[in-house]
């Protein structure tokens, strides 16, 4: 049994990386700490909802379609949002940022509750990723194994990115040395605008995966954010390394801690977090 709550654990530790890793890019690049960051997993899970019945239903080509059409939108949606309000409030105080960003979650949530009403709705797994697979007598959802083996897919690919091409270049510089980046010439706005949108992408995306796992309702956002920042502290504001493990960490941990502590599962995630942030404050000191 532990070692499937471990598996457990991992997946859903992938899946949290994949919306903490766009919100640690944002804040790397930007300086902005975007609290409407759930949102954008919200509405991926919604998107997915809706567009599952009508594109090759049932099957496994139709669902990764709908997750990526639903990732594409949330992340439109995510660049506007950089376009039409932050780019206007990037060197105002951190306050206001984050008056702005807050106010963007109740717009969302009220647009969902316009749109998709007030009730929880879910979306089926695809057959063909439906059942089980066993292993060493041990069952294990094939959708569960799916989306974990997706979700390494993409930290593989977003660690190249970041690691072996120009705009992984650019977006280690603006993300250590802006001032040098504008030195340079090159339009900070389109990397703001750029990242944005990739975090949106992977934060809807991680919501379509998510979103035959259990109910899909306006309150999704504020779940997964809380995850989410714990994932950026622990692992440290701007480190992708640094949120793989620290994402990992925390699956594994609230999977196993529902085991042997269901009532102190996830309170386990903010003691580490307060222990690291004491610990970063006494090397600060020294």
């Amino acid at each position: 049994m532990l070692f499937v709550q471990i598996v457990n654990g991992l997946m859903e530790g992938v899946m949290l990386f994949m919306v903490a890793s766009g919100l640690t890019l944002i804040f790397g690049v930007s300086r902005i700490v975007n609290f409407a960051h759930g949102s954008f997993f919200m509405l991926g899970a919604f998107l997915t909802y809706q567009f599952a019945p009508h594109i090759l239903p049932g099957t496994m080509l139709g669902f990764v379609l709908t997750v990526i059409m639903a990732g594409m939108l949330t992340a439109f949606v995510g660049a506007c949002f950089e376009v039409i309000v932050l780019r206007r409030i990037y060197h105002a105080e951190e306050l206001l940022q984050l008056i702005v960003t807050v106010g963007m979650v109740m717009i969302m949530r009220d647009v969902v509750r316009v749109v998709w009403g007030m009730n929880d709705l879910a979306t089926a797994i695809p057959d063909a990723m439906s059942g089980a697979v066993n292993v060493d007598s041990y069952w294990f959802p094939i959708y569960n194994l799916g989306v974990m083996g997706i979700g390494l897919l993409v930290v593989v690919v977003l660690w190249a990115v970041v690691r072996f091409t120009r705009v992984g270049v650019l977006l280690r510089a603006a993300t250590d040395d802006r001032g040098m980046v504008a030195l340079l010439g090159i339009n900070q706005a389109y990397i703001f605008t750029g990242v944005f949108a990739s975090g949106s992408l992977l934060a809807g995306i991680a919501g379509g995966l998510a979103a035959p796992l259990g109910s899909i309702n306006f309150l999704l956002d504020t779940t997964v954010i809380t995850g989410a920042f714990l994932v950026v502290v622990i692992g440290g504001l701007g480190s992708l390394s640094g949120a793989f493990a620290a994402a990992l960490a925390i699956g594994v941990l609230k999977a196993v801690g529902v085991l042997y502590f269901p009532r102190a599962a996830m309170v386990t995630a903010f003691v580490i977090m307060a222990i690291v942030l004491i610990v970063r404050s006494f090397k600060a000191r020294g």
